[in-house]
C-alpha cells in the first residue's frame, strides 16, 4: 500500500506514476495518427502510386518512408506497454535511437529533393541542403556518442509498471537536444527557402501547385516546430531522471513521418493544385496562359519533382523533348 511508504518515497513515486501515464496516453496518441492517418490515405496511395506505371526515386522514398514508419513502429509497443526484460529494454531503446535516425533522414532526403527542383535544380541549393542535412546528422550523432552519463537512474518505486524504464539524467537530456535542435535547424532551412522561392513565383503563378506548396511548407513547418519545441523543452526543464524527458519523440516522429507523406500526396492530386477561375485569376503579360499550365501539368502530373520543376518556371513552354530533360526523378 502507498499509505505505508515514507513520505521521501511517495513523493517521487507519485510523480513517476502520473509521468508513465503521460508518457503512454501521449504514445497512444501518436501511434494512432500514425495508423489512422494511413487507413484514410491509403485509397489516395494505390490510385497515385501503386496504379501509376511512372515510378521515380520520389516513389521509392515515399514507400519507404511510408512502410518504414509503419512497420518499424511494431516494436515500441513493446517498449512502451510489454514487460520486457532490462536487457531487452536496453535493446529497444537502442532500436528506438536508430529508428528515429533512419525516419529522419530518410525524411529529410525527400524534402531536399522537393526543395531542390523548386530552385530549377540549382547546384547551389543543393549543396546548401546537402551540407546542412550532413552536418545535421553528424551533430546528432555526435550528441549520442559522447554522451557519458548512466543509463540507469535507480529511483527506488514502491510499484512495478508495464514498458521499460525510459528515465534519463540531465547530462542524457542536454545531449540529446542538441540532436533535435540540429533536425529543427534542418527543418527551417527547407521551409526559409520554399518561402522565398514560392513567393518569388507567386506573381506569375497564383494558385494552383504554388500555393499549395506556401500551404502545406507553412502547416508541416508550424507544427514540426511546436513538436520539436516541446519536445527539446522536456529534454531541458524536467528534473534528473524523470521519463518524461524526451516524452514527444515517438510524436515528433509520427508527425514527420507522416506529414511528408501528405506532402507527396498533395502533389500528386490535381484536384488540390488546381488553377483558380479564369474570372479570379489573370496571368500577367509573358506568364504562361491558363492552356499552356494545363498541357504542361497534364502531362507530368504523374512525376511529383518534374511537377513542381516545370511548373514553377516564369514564360516558359516546354517541348516534349525538353520535358524529358527537366524530369529530375
Amino acid at each position: 500500500m502507498l499509505t505505508s511508504v515514507p513520505e521521501s518515497v511517495l513523493a517521487p513515486a507519485a510523480y513517476w506514476a502520473s509521468a508513465i501515464r503521460a508518457n503512454n496516453y501521449l504514445t497512444v496518441a501518436a501511434l494512432t495518427i500514425l495508423y489512422y492517418d494511413f487507413s484514410l490515405t491509403l485509397f489516395a496511395e494505390i490510385e497515385y502510386f501503386w496504379r501509376s506505371a511512372n515510378w521515380s526515386i520520389i516513389s521509392l522514398l515515399y514507400a519507404i518512408n511510408r512502410y518504414y514508419g509503419l512497420i518499424g513502429s511494431i516494436p515500441l509497443f513493446f517498449e512502451y506497454f510489454g514487460t520486457p526484460s532490462q536487457h531487452t529494454c536496453r535493446q529497444l531503446q537502442t532500436y528506438h535511437q536508430a529508428f528515429a535516425i533512419v525516419t529522419q533522414a530518410i525524411v529529410a532526403i525527400m524534402l531536399v529533393l522537393r526543395t531542390y527542383a523548386l530552385y530549377d535544380r540549382s547546384r547551389r541549393i543543393l549543396a546548401l541542403l546537402i551540407i546542412t542535412h550532413v552536418g545535421g546528422a553528424v551533430a546528432c550523432l555526435i550528441a549520442m556518442v559522447t554522451s557519458k552519463s548512466p543509463t540507469d537512474t535507480h529511483i527506488p518505486l514502491p510499484f512495478t509498471y508495464s514498458g521499460c524504464d525510459l528515465s534519463l539524467t540531465n547530462a542524457q537530456g542536454r545531449h540529446l537536444s542538441f540532436a533535435w535542435l540540429a533536425m529543427l535547424w534542418f527543418d527551417t532551412t527547407i521551409f526559409t527557402l520554399t518561402l522565398v522561392q514560392a513567393i518569388r513565383m507567386r506573381r506569375y503563378f497564383p494558385g494552383g501547385i504554388l500555393e499549395m506548396l506556401i500551404r502545406d511548407g507553412t502547416v508541416y513547418y508550424g507544427i514540426m516546430v511546436a513538436s520539436n519545441v516541446s519536445n527539446i523543452t522536456t529534454f531541458l526543464v524536467t528534473p534528473s531522471g524523470s521519463n518524461l524527458k524526451g516524452m514527444e519523440t515517438t510524436l515528433t516522429n509520427v508527425l514527420s513521418t507522416t506529414l511528408t507523406s501528405r506532402l507527396i500526396l498533395n502533389l500528386r492530386d490535381s484536384s488540390l493544385r488546381r488553377t483558380r477561375r479564369a474570372d479570379e485569376n489573370h496571368l500577367t503579360t509573358g506568364a504562361w496562359n491558363s492552356t499552356a499550365v494545363q498541357a504542361t501539368t497534364s502531362c507530368v502530373a504523374s512525376n511529383p519533382l518534374t511537377l513542381t520543376y516545370i511548373e514553377t518556371q516564369t514564360a516558359y513552354m516546354p517541348t516534349e523533348d525538353s520535358r524529358e530533360g527537366l524530369a529530375i526523378a
